[in-house]
């Protein structure tokens, strides 16, 4: 730490106001009477036990290494000096000169003796290129070393500590021209809180400047622990994250914690910059050094945690607060840019360091109460007109002005649903005066996101409920834009989801949209259209998804992709599996529950088109488990739900697919363990879900009497439970029975396309059972024309045997939706047979096997053997191996299979 190494007693530009590039010309360009120091051309050492960092020793040689001139940069007590001093005693060659810079060095006699003297003390620079090295009193002293420097035998670093103490003076110049014409021999390591105004922009684009700054400097949990154990302390890793935060890895600030707790403050974690402490070093190597009126900015400036020039400008009644912020920011006065979302500000926004802006606003509360208030609040209503809600609530809860934080709030609710934001408010919500957790509508639906997005069901839906009693209490406008966001956080509360609530959030949502529309709205459609999918209303799911898609693209372009792949989902559900793919296709971004979805969505997509392994490998990516990240941290429990509770049918439907009923009943016994088990991250899934499926399941082991008890309690109105009647109808023989179950769905009234192809295809074979031959013949060529354009395969295999009978019989070569029969056919031809011989049983060599995969794409011999490189005798031998292994003697039988065994 910089505060530990010894150094001369001088006092710097930045101890002054009257020095340096504020001060006054008379001061600057007055040499101090001084005589070179031998102290100043030696690496210094340090008064107290230093931890090694290997870490940044070896960013230094690094960047030594590759290039001419580096750059250590970052804010007082970084640990710059330690850093640099630390690889210098490394070099054991002799290969490094150091000069500690201070204000004295800002004339040129001065600055070049001490480079002299510092060139002279290193040990590889040979005594003959020591005696030529020139006169400092010499105006071209720097061209003069830059030539003597080309005699070196071995490269040579100069050490430059505190470069940033020659800001503004005429010496510069020189330095410049140093840094320019050095040779590859000559290196230097410029150290300080910036590059004091050198000319280092052509370096930078030439590759010849290395820089290491704050972020690199800044302490890491390791290099933390490795320090507190020097000085006897030790922290569970929860306060060694907590300090490291707090202090941003500042190496001073570690050292002050540490100094705390020897002084007997337990509370090691909790150090603040308005400790008396930690306030007087930044005061002294911060603030001291600024002119009074950048003093007063940066006071002002404090009291929002994030600033830009125009609010600096609100703050302060200047003018120039964009130009301010930047000079500040590049002298590392531990004020630096934020990083932000480029879409939802154009304005360069700068952050004070967390100990600084402690120690500022502690100093302006005494020196200037009332002021400190003012400009706080201010600060909050700048923020909140310019859509910076969080910021303007946490501001204004630092100035206790809770009304105007509750009225940010009621707009700011639906951002609450996103969990980057929620996370970033819920401690502010905990400054709330209690009298507001009940009484104002706001803060009762932010408490009740936060428990949902915590896990706490239970604190959710109580701040749900005092939420929606102190609705009424709100005025008109305010209790519009409310209430749609909080009827969004009850849908995604509810396990399960009762068609009341259903019915409710859809009045409010159309009514809302009527009248405002924006983020709450949009939110609200979301949330609707999940439930409605977990009601398997996937007609009215993509309706309302594209609603909020609609609201959302208006209000918060951001905010859309949840919808987007809620949307994706519901389009696959419903059978539209080209429009499924396409939005599912698109970038996903950084949150997890949208990824989730998306490969959710592709799996019933890859299920539909009969492609087993493409759906089972988009379920392992989703990974349906209520423990994922992403799904119980998604502020939206019923989402996961959902997610799971669709992704255990989807394993089940693929096990179906298979033949494998006792794996598919295993997934569907634990789904419902899961929903009976009431674990609140547990899936809310109704009967209807898993009744279809596992009469379904019943059904093809024959068992009918359990097909209809899984069926008993439910309701038949469903369209998933009218299929799974019909086939089990179908199944004992009564054809008029399921012609009658399925009539709802054949109508195509309010029912997804998958559901009406499925009926359609079980109709066609009651149908043709009944002789009613044209009839089924017509139901399955409108079958053919729905499922076609989505490449939809599964309904007619689910078929089985009755379906390929009857699309063999009854759809004719010249008929509509012929040649989509056909490959529906190839499908029954090649799909696996539960219970077959294994693939890898089949021993059939590499060649073998590159052969028979062509075999499908209906080429002739000669042409695989040009495919492959081979020769056509070649290709005749490795098919008839093949032809013997797979007990087969056609190319047809070879390709069927094959198919069945999975090795096409």
């Amino acid at each position: 730490m910089a505060s530990t190494i010894s150094r001369p007693a001088v006092r710097s530009a930045r101890h002054d106001d009257r020095a340096g590039p504020r001060g006054d010309a008379r001061h600057r360009e007055r040499p101090a009477p001084r005589q070179p120091a031998r102290d100043k051309v030696t690496v210094p050492r340090s008064n107290v036990p230093l931890v090694e960092r290997p870490r940044v020793s070896a960013l230094i040689s690094q960047a030594t290494a590759g290039h001419r001139v580096t750059l250590v940069c970052g804010p007082s007590g970084a640990g710059k000096t330690v850093a640099c001093a630390s690889w210098a005693d490394a070099a054991q060659d002799g290969s490094v000169g150091w000069i500690s810079l201070d204000y004295g060095d800002r004339w040129p006699r001065q600055l070049w003796t001490h480079v002299r003297l510092a060139m002279a003390s290193a040990l590889a620079v040979p005594g003959e290129v020591v005696r030529e090295l020139p006169d400092p009193e010499d105006d071209a002293f720097p061209f003069r070393l830059t030539e003597i420097a080309e005699q070196l035998p071995v490269p040579v670093t100069l050490v430059v500590d505190d470069i940033c103490d020659l800001a503004g003076a005429s010496v510069l110049t020189g330095v410049d021209q140093l840094i320019r014409h050095a040779p590859p021999n000559l290196r230097l390591i410029l150290s300080g809180r910036h590059p004091a105004g050198l000319a280092v922009a052509k370096l930078r684009v030439g590759g010849e400047l290395a820089e290491i700054g704050a972020a690199d400097l800044a302490c890491t949990p390791e290099e933390a622990d490795a320090y507190f154990a020097m000085v006897g302390l030790q922290l569970a890793p929860a306060q060694r994250d907590e300090l490291l935060a707090r202090t941003e890895g500042w190496m001073t600030g570690l050292r002050l914690a540490a100094l705390r707790a020897a002084r007997g403050k337990q509370a090691v974690s909790r150090i603040t910059g308005d400790e008396p402490a930690v306030a007087d070093y930044l005061w002294d190597e911060v603030l001291a050094g600024l002119p009074a009126d950048s003093r007063v900015f940066v006071l002002r400036t404090s009291v929002a945690d994030v600033v830009c020039g125009d609010l600096a400008d609100a703050l302060t009644g200047g003018t120039s607060g964009g130009a301010i912020l930047e000079q500040l920011s590049r002298e590392n006065m531990m004020i630096g840019p934020e990083d932000s979302d480029s879409g939802r500000t154009e304005r360069t926004e700068y952050r004070f360091h967390p100990m600084l802006a402690d120690m500022l606003r502690a100093r302006l509360r005494r020196e200037l109460p009332g002021e400190s208030v003012r400009l706080t609040r201010r600060a909050a209503r700048w923020l909140a007109a310019h859509g910076q809600h969080v910021q303007a609530i946490r501001t204004a809860a630092r100035a206790s002005d809770w009304d105007f934080a509750g009225r940010v709030l009621a707009d700011a609710g639906p951002e609450l649903l996103v969990p980057g934001a929620a996370a970033e408010l819920e401690p502010v919500l905990a400054t709330f005066p209690a009298t507001r957790f009940a009484g104002d509508a706001a803060v009762a639906g932010a408490l009740a996101a936060a428990g949902l997005r915590t896990g706490d069901s239970c604190a959710a839906a109580l701040h749900l409920e005092n939420a929606q009693q102190a609705l009424g209490k709100c005025g008109h406008a305010q209790r519009e834009r409310i209430r749609p966001w909080l009827q969004a956080l009850k849908l995604m509360s509810a396990f399960p989801v009762q068609e009341s609530v259903v019915e409710q959030s859809r009045g409010i949502a159309v009514q809302a949209e009527r009248s405002a529309g924006g983020l709450g709205v949009g939110l609200l459609w979301c949330a609707l259209g999940a439930a409605e999918l977990a009601d398997q209303d996937a007609v009215s799911a993509r309706q309302s998804l594209a609603t909020a898609r609609r609201q959302l693209r208006e209000a918060r372009p951001e905010f859309d992709d949840r919808a987007r792949a809620w949307q994706a989902l519901a389009e696959a559900v419903y059978g539209d599996l080209a429009a499924a793919s396409d939005l599912a296709a698109r970038d996903t971004g950084a949150d997890p529950l949208v990824a989730r979805l998306c490969q959710l969505a592709m799996a019933h997509v890859h299920l539909a088109r009969d492609e087993a392994a493409a759906a089972r490998a988009a379920l392992d990516q989703c990974d349906p488990d209520e423990r994922a990240a992403g799904l119980s941290d998604s502020n939206d429990p019923a989402a996961a739900s959902v997610i799971l509770s669709l992704a255990a049918v989807a394993r089940a439907k693929l096990a179906l697919a298979d033949g494998d009923t006792s794996v598919a009943r295993n997934f569907l016994t634990r789904l419902r363990y899961r929903c009976l088990n009431g674990a609140p991250s547990g899936p809310a899934v109704l009967d209807g879900f898993l009744a279809p499926l596992e009469a379904e399941i019943a059904v093809r082991d024959g068992d009918f009497s359990r097909a209809r008890l899984a069926l008993g309690g439910t309701e038949s109105a469903k369209p998933g439970v009218r299929l799974a009647e019909a086939m089990l109808l179908l199944a004992q023989g009564d054809s008029e029975g399921a012609l009658n179950t399925l009539e709802p769905c054949l109508a195509g009234i309010a029912v997804a396309l998958a559901d009406q192809v499925c009926a359609l295809v079980i109709a066609a074979i009651a149908e043709r059972r009944l002789g009613h031959a044209e009839h089924a013949t017509d139901r399955l060529t409108i079958a053919l024309g729905l499922a076609e354009p989505q490449r939809m395969y599964r309904p007619f295999l689910d078929g089985g045997g009755a379906a390929r009978s009857a699309l063999t019989v009854l759809i004719r070569p010249v008929s509509q939706g012929a040649a989509f029969a056909a490959r529906v056919l190839q499908r029954f031809d090649t799909a696996p047979a539960h219970g077959q011989q294994a693939a890898a049983a089949i021993p059939l060599t590499s060649s073998e096997l590159a052969v028979l995969r062509f075999l499908p794409s209906h080429m002739t011999n000669q042409e695989i053997a040009e495919a492959l490189f081979l020769s056509i005798n070649t290709v005749k031998t490795h098919l008839r191996s093949v032809y013997r292994k797979l007990n087969v003697t056609t190319r047809r039988e070879a390709i069927a299979r094959g198919g069945k065994l999975g090795l096409l």
